[in-house]
């Protein structure tokens, strides 16, 4: 047998919580042990279990989206680097010092932190020092087309944070939706319980609250 879904077992609490609150019959056979209070607690509880599933939901949508557009955005900066450090290799063969400050023996970095590092520290070394700059305007770059790459790499370096910051957000929706529906279980644990032993022999009402029977 399939295990149930969190919507699917919300539906069960949901109409047990309900009956309880609600049922004309079982209401009031309810109240010995449960104030109207401690019955709408549960119904508040439910409510709460909710809204925090739909934020989850929310959460994770979000976290999902700042993921593609990370990802989208580091294609597009290994791509940039990779060839325009090719060209550079070209531009500026047999220059020493341009070669280590732009770490033109390494093309694309694989950890994206250091995609990040080695793409802004390419383009800021790049761009600062004009001779460099220069030999690669002989190749068909100018300052702008440089500059927008280099852009590329700092807004990969955003898109890296805000992802992060998704993911704690997407985390804490998590546990705050899993923290609530424990305490509506155990609500609804209190409430299983006192509806078998008053229902005990009115087992249509025990139906009614969606708790099994043995035959």
């Amino acid at each position: 047998m399939a295990r149930k879904t969190f919507i699917e077992q919300m539906e069960e609490l949901r109409i047990r919580i309900w009956n309880a609150n609600e049922d004309p019959v079982i209401k009031p056979r309810l109240n010995i042990y449960f104030t109207d209070e401690k019955l709408q607690q549960g119904q508040t509880l439910w409510n709460e279990a909710d809204a925090l599933n739909k934020q989850q939901d929310t959460e994770l949508n979000e976290q999902k989206a700042a993921t593609d557009e990370l990802n989208n955005m580091r294609e597009t900066v290994e791509q940039n680097l990779e060839r325009d450090k090719k060209v550079a290799r070209v531009a500026l063969r047999g220059n020493g010092a341009a070669f280590d400050s732009l770490n033109l023996k390494e093309l694309v970095p694989t950890r994206l932190e250091d995609l990040i590092y080695d793409g802004e520290q390419f383009y800021a070394n790049l761009l600062g020092n004009t001779e460099w700059a220069t030999a690669m305007q002989n190749f068909g770059y100018t300052t702008e087309g440089l500059t927008a790459n280099q852009q590329h790499a700092a807004t990969l370096r955003n898109l890296q944070e805000k992802r992060q910051r998704e993911m704690g957000d997407a985390q804490q929706a998590t546990k705050d939706k899993w923290g609530k529906y424990e305490e509506l279980k155990a609500f609804d644990r209190d409430l299983k319980e006192i509806a078998r032993i008053e229902f005990e022999n009115d087992p249509q009402l025990l139906e009614k609250l969606g708790i099994l029977v043995r035959s």
